[in-house]
């Protein structure tokens, strides 16, 4: 904002200041009078030509200067005073008495002069509204000027459409009176629009304008009340016309004249103090957006330490250049000790690479990559994976800078996908061992019970006595190693605490990833905040492996399989109908976009040895396994299936107790059903 002691002040004329000038007006003022007692016609006409003198040397003064003048509101009157005179002549030459038009009545010049007044509001209203930032184009308002000039003139005289103003006998019309007010109203207004543009007026040029605007108003009202055209309220009326045209012609002579100079140096004082201001203002935005920005960088650094990630970035040349603190983590080496290193230098060349190779190709094409995961060298027998995600970086010109990427250890999380799989492959052979040791001890049955028999009655024949003896001692053998084997096939599982959904589905999805036909892609939609159900780990993995074979089934051609779950309340008559009790539950979907089935093939899914797949391709025990499972953890499974429109399965599980609790009584027969009886994919459509 513009400093308010800074102003510049009109020049005063040696010691006497104003004095020249009151004089002159005073003098001026005086003539005039008498001349109105001696011979209105001749006042009015000294009248009006002076007041088309000032607008027409304002003009002049306006057009010259107007490069040098910064103020567009005076250029802008200035540049309208033509129009207004070319009025004012006309009214002046054809005021009654005149003889110049034939008639010689007063509508003619009161129709003129209410014209030249509208184009001079107008004009004054409109002035204020350019400040500050606007610019005045002259030859546009010259012209726009010019035509409204002449479609006056078309109207008044050529078409006569103008209503009558001054009537002989009768006086102002009610048109005229009208228009006075309009013209006096739309003067009040750019009035108003001065006093709030105020501050933009140089030195003393404001009081000047906002006078002479005024007193444009006190001349109007007193042309409402005259009833003779030659009479003392027409002759007040032009003289306040003298003093208004006086006080504009001042203010743009002081402005664009006498005091060019202090009128720049008041604009440069306030561009100054503008730019102090802006600039001040630029320093505080700086300011804060350095904290903003400094906030947002902690925010994120916060939340790459408390993530299990770590950043990596990667040069041209294929070596890190910025690797995270978190690094050392999982490759036990420190941040710093791997700058400079290339990723093949972690790589565990005494295991399999996995997704090394997929990874060396996007590195050297420049692709971005997703989820490529291989082993890096660690000092644990175990080993360690990374799965990387990163996307290539390029300057502004096209030239590769490198990668930058991120790392994730999951280590853990494959260590209990091959436990999965070892314990799922366990289970199996111990149901297959364990078949064949019972048919293997009904068989021993008979071997021992008559080699004992026959040893009673061998009698002393040492030699049979020998032999009934080692095939008794075979078969005892046998059955002691039978007995071991059945022990193995029977091995008790330990009870496993409540299922977490969100850690068993991405386990249950990492350990069929590498059996998943090409072409499917699967969506895991799980918060990791999800409670815990009331089923096992190994359960939970069971079902969702038997529901991902049977989705990958039905998408011969491809597809999308998405694994999703939500915190469900089920009441009544809802949890009656489905005969369990009402609460919150997990509700876990599996949905495909396979092939889908019909109804009546939907209705027998959970049946027993029912399957769709080819004989010798499937048991038809899959879904019954995970139906049973389901309702013993006291939950309810449901498929809704279309043909052609794929199948969603939905199970809603009891969410776990907060307090450990010891398993259920049926968790080691569940468990042993589990192993004795592993997991068979069915193929239903779906």
């Amino acid at each position: 904002m513009a400093d308010p002691t800074i102003s510049a002040a009109p020049h005063r004329t040696g010691r006497f200041g104003w004095a020249p000038e009151f004089a002159l007006i005073g003098g001026g003022t005086l003539v005039m009078f008498l001349t109105m007692r001696g011979n209105y016609l001749l006042f009015h006409t000294l009248a009006e030509l002076f007041s088309i003198v000032v607008a027409t040397a304002t003009f002049v003064i306006a057009w010259n200067t107007r490069h040098a003048n910064q103020s567009q509101f005076l250029a802008f009157v200035g540049l309208s005073f033509p129009s207004v005179a070319v009025l004012d002549l006309l009214h002046t030459i054809s005021y009654k008495g005149m003889g110049v038009f034939p008639g010689g009545d007063a509508n003619l010049p009161t129709q003129l002069w209410i014209a030249a007044r509208f184009v001079q509001a107008a004009s004054f209203l409109a002035a204020p509204l350019l400040l500050p930032n606007a610019r005045v184009a002259p030859g546009l308002v010259l012209g726009l000027h010019a035509a409204l000039v002449t479609l006056i003139l078309v109207l008044i005289f050529p078409l006569g459409a103008m209503p009558d103003c001054f009537i002989e006998g009768q006086g102002l019309t009610d048109f005229k009176i009208a228009s006075e007010y309009a013209i006096s109203g739309l003067v009040a207004l750019a009035c108003v629009a001065l006093w709030t543009r105020r501050r933009h007026f140089e030195g003393g040029s404001f009081p000047l304008v906002l006078a002479g605007f005024a007193l444009l108003i006190v001349q109007e009202m007193t042309f409402t009340l005259y009833q003779d055209t030659h009479g003392l309220l027409n002759a007040f009326g032009h003289f306040i016309k003298i003093v208004s045209y006086y006080l504009l012609y001042r203010a743009i002579v002081v402005t664009a004249l006498q005091n060019p100079y202090d009128t720049m140096f008041l604009r440069l004082c306030r561009s100054e103090q503008a730019l102090r201001d802006h600039l001040g203002n630029a320093e505080a935005m700086i300011a804060a957006r350095t904290a903003e920005l400094r906030e947002s960088e902690a925010r994120w650094r916060a939340l790459l330490e408390c993530s299990n990630d770590w950043y990596w970035a990667t040069g041209a040349d294929g070596r890190f250049v910025e690797v995270s603190p978190r690094a050392e983590e999982s490759t036990g080496r420190p941040a710093a000790e791997l700058l400079g290193r290339r990723p093949a230098d972690l790589l565990d060349p005494a295991r399999p690479p996995d997704d090394f190779a997929v990874f060396q190709d996007a590195l050297r094409d420049h692709r971005p990559f997703r989820r490529l995961s291989f082993p890096i060298a660690s000092e644990t027998p175990t080993g360690c994976w990374l799965m990387l995600s990163g996307m290539p970086r390029f300057s502004p010109d096209g030239v590769f800078l490198g990668f930058r990427g991120t790392a994730s250890d999951i280590t853990e999380r494959r260590r209990a996908a091959e436990a999965a799989r070892q314990k799922q492959t366990m289970a199996a052979l111990g149901g297959l061992v364990g078949g064949l040791a019972h048919e293997i001890n009904n068989l021993l049955q008979p071997v021992i019970s008559l080699s004992d028999l026959a040893l009673n009655r061998v009698g002393e024949d040492a030699r049979l006595r020998t032999y009934l003896t080692a095939v008794r001692d075979s078969g005892m053998k046998a059955r002691i190693i039978m007995r071991d084997v059945l022990a193995f096939a029977r091995t008790e599982v330990a009870v496993s605490p409540p299922a977490a959904v969100g850690e068993a589905v991405r386990g249950a999805v990492e350990l069929a990833r590498p059996d998943l036909p090409p072409g499917i892609r699967v969506e895991v939609r799980i918060d990791d905040r999800l409670p815990a159900v009331t089923i096992t780990t190994t359960e939970l993995s069971q079902i969702l492996l038997n529901l991902i074979r049977n989705a990958c089934d039905a998408m011969p051609t491809g597809g999308t399989l998405t694994l999703s779950a939500c915190v469900v309340t089920l009441r009544d008559p809802e949890a009656s109908r489905l005969e369990i009790a009402e609460g919150d539950y997990v509700r876990l979907t599996v949905a495909d976009t396979g092939t889908g089935m019909d109804e009546a093939t939907r209705q027998r899914v959970f049946e027993p040895f029912f399957t769709t797949k080819p004989v010798g391709l499937g048991t038809g025990l899959g879904l019954s396994v995970v139906y049973g499972i389901v309702r013993n953890g006291g939950g309810v499974i449901a498929v809704d299936s279309a043909v052609g429109r794929g199948t969603a399965v939905m199970i809603d599980m009891p969410m776990a107790k907060p307090a450990d609790e010891p398993a259920p009584a049926n968790e080691t027969t569940s468990e042993k059903k589990n192993e004795k009886e592993p997991a068979h994919g069915e193929h239903i459509g779906g």
